[in-house]
């Protein structure tokens, strides 16, 4: 099965192996850490979007943060959107689909998932025209496998053929540290690691960019 298709997704989503891997926590995670750097006023009460929202793990977060703003979750897969709605569809509205099915709304949040697309700026283009605040976020200048489902790597200027953005890096407790292996790798060794001539490793740092007012250079 090739990595990525929609078929790949409904399986690692319906036999369980995204929660064994720690995934709803890494969702947690990712959103507690973001929510400080996106530009989005605690009063807000328009419709937030989270594209590619697995299984819905975000909403909690967001709903905490933004009371009065209207939580949809999008996603490929229709397993995901069962168990979404399953579980948070009390505060959240979620549908099945495609960047293709997106609807307008005024802000669009998309957290590690277009690491994942191959047509990754066509996404993005198509995006800013559904939204006035566009905020996508991925790893930072990854080291990609071969292989595996990150298949895009993202610097600073990775969207300029998209016109104006601007974009913040930060370290993030989700990425690169959300299981116990990463977390002693990471922090006990580190005290060691000086003695033997080794580099002290660091938590990863991802990359935020946020686009306004649905402004692209591109065609879609």
């Amino acid at each position: 099965m090739n990595i990525n298709t929609k078929d790949y997704w409904e399986r690692r989503f319906a036999t369980g192996d995204w929660e064994e891997k720690l995934g709803r926590a890494q969702t947690k995670q990712f959103a507690e850490t973001q929510i400080k750097y996106l530009k989005i006023a605690p009063y807000f009460s328009g419709m937030i979007l989270d594209f590619g929202c697995g299984l819905g793990d975000a909403m909690p977060v967001y709903r905490a943060a933004y009371p009065h703003a209207s939580l949809i979750g999008m996603d490929i897969s229709e397993v995901a959107i069962t168990k979404c709605t399953e579980r948070y569809g009390s505060f959240a509205q979620f549908i099945k689909g495609d960047y293709a099915d997106v609807p307008e709304v005024e802000v669009i949040i998309a957290s590690n998932i277009f690491e994942h697309l191959s047509d990754d700026i066509r996404v993005a283009a198509h995006l800013l025209t559904k939204c006035h605040d566009l905020f996508i976020i991925t790893p930072y200048r990854e080291s990609l496998t071969p292989g595996t489902e990150h298949i895009n790597s993202y610097d600073e200027d990775y969207f300029k053929a998209l016109g104006l953005y601007d974009y913040t890096m930060f370290f993030s407790k989700g990425w690169g540290s959300h299981r116990w292996c990463h977390w002693l790798n990471q922090y006990p060794k580190n005290i060691l690691r000086p003695f033997f001539g080794k580099h002290v490793v660091r938590r990863k740092r991802q990359i935020m960019f946020h686009f306004v007012n649905g402004v692209c250079a591109l065609d879609v």
